[in-house]
Order: C-alpha cells, then sequence, then structure tokens
C-alpha cells in the first residue's frame, strides 16, 4: 500500500466517522453521505493541497463541507417529498411539523451554500458542528474574533437570503 493511501486511511480512521456525521447533515441523507465519503477519499488522495496543508484534518473538512454543497447545488428538490415515518403515533411532533422543520432546515442549508466558502466553513463548523470559536479559529488560521465577526456577517448575510426568498415564495 502507498504511503499516501496509508497517510488518508489513517486521517480517516480518526475522522471518519466525524466526516460522515458533518456529510450527513449537510445533505439530510445517510446514502448520499456514504457516496460522499468515496468521493472525498478519491477527492484527498489525489489532491495536491492535502501534501502542503498543515492541518490535515481541517483541510479534509473543509473538502467535504465542499463536497456536500457541491452536492446540494446540483440535487435542488422541485417537490416536496414527504419522508417515510417508522415511529408509532405519540404526543411527539406530528408528521407535518416534522415535514415543516425538514424543509426549514433545507431551505437553510441550501441558503447556507449561496455564502462565501469561508463564512459556510464558519457557520458549519460553529453551529452543526458546534465548535467553539477558539477551535474555529484554529482549524482557520485566524483569531477568534475574526472567526466571530466571520459568523456575525455570514449570519446577516443568510439572514437577507432566507427574507428573500420567503418573499418572492408568497
Amino acid at each position: 500500500m502507498k504511503s499516501r493511501q496509508k497517510e488518508l486511511l489513517e486521517l480517516l480512521d480518526t475522522s471518519g466517522a466525524e466526516l460522515f456525521a458533518l456529510l450527513a447533515r449537510l445533505t439530510l441523507r445517510e446514502d448520499v453521505a456514504e457516496e460522499l465519503m468515496q468521493d472525498l477519499f478519491i477527492k484527498l488522495e489525489s489532491s495536491r493541497g492535502l501534501d502542503k496543508a498543515t492541518n490535515r484534518r481541517a483541510y479534509a473538512r473543509r473538502a467535504a463541507i465542499n463536497l456536500a454543497f457541491d452536492w446540494r447545488r446540483t440535487h435542488q428538490r422541485s417537490v416536496l417529498r414527504l419522508k417515510r415515518i417508522d415511529r408509532h403515533v405519540s404526543n411527539d411532533e406530528s408528521p407535518l411539523t416534522q415535514l415543516i422543520h425538514s424543509e426549514e432546515l433545507s431551505g437553510t442549508l441550501d441558503a447556507l451554500g449561496q455564502l462565501k466558502k469561508t463564512s459556510r466553513e464558519a457557520l458549519v463548523m460553529r453551529y452543526i458542528q458546534q465548535e467553539p470559536y477558539e477551535r474555529i479559529a484554529e482549524q482557520m488560521g485566524k483569531t477568534s474574533h475574526q472567526v466571530r465577526a466571520i459568523c456575525s456577517r455570514a449570519i446577516q448575510h443568510l439572514r437577507r437570503i432566507v427574507g428573500s426568498n420567503n418573499h418572492e415564495v408568497k
């Protein structure tokens, strides 16, 4: 086995579960996350940027985020799809409430995909992976104050995007 493949396998052993969970959250589909994990491995294997990266885990996460949002852009939903409900009737959320929540999440992720890569990466790390600002700053090569500013501006931009999308629907 080539040393590069061995290094990649070690990276995926240590970060693979986290990367898979991230892909599943961003695509809202585990089957797609599995396919994107394979694509990620292939992309990392042929990437020259990985050799230059000081933080390979951060590089792999960034590549995973980009793959997920590329997939979202190419697979925009044109109609609402009801998810199969496997739960018994209970006092939990109704199927309609679950559908609304799912569609709102999907719309927010679509809007997130319209942001610049740095803003998108910071928001994903902060609000989807729930990383502290200090860790995000370390992985992005910025200060925690810069990351807070990036997140703040990105949220403002996200609100404008989501707000304009809501006005178009009505």
